[in-house]
């Protein structure tokens, strides 16, 4: 039901005389005591593994993570290194953690 229906539908309960609202009122109280049907199934739910009972190494969890579809790939842990070019920048004054700590405030 849209919204401009259950509005015009408002409407015209509010004109209603006494006793049709009442009668309305008893056919709403009816129905709200029946047990709701549902017009379609419920959907199903998933199977889902159950959950590991064990403590796992990272890469069991990477597998497992995999196995449920919670990831399309495993990590490239090769990729994964230290570059040596990558060397801690050497700036005048007070560490920058300093700065931003005081900036901040």
């Amino acid at each position: 039901m849209t919204r401009h229906d259950f509005n015009h539908l408002l409407d015209t309960i509010k004109s209603l005389p006494p006793e049709q609202v009442r009668q309305l009122r008893q056919q709403l109280d009816k129905q709200l005591d029946q047990p709701k049907k549902s017009a379609r199934p419920a959907p199903a739910k998933r199977a889902r593994p159950a959950p590991p009972k064990k403590k796992m190494t990272e890469a069991e969890f990477d597998l497992h993570l995999l196995n449920i579809g919670l990831m399309s790939q495993l990590p490239d842990t090769a990729a994964d290194y230290d570059d040596p070019d990558d060397v801690p920048v050497k700036i005048k004054g007070e560490p920058l953690s300093e700065t931003i700590i005081r900036e901040r405030r």
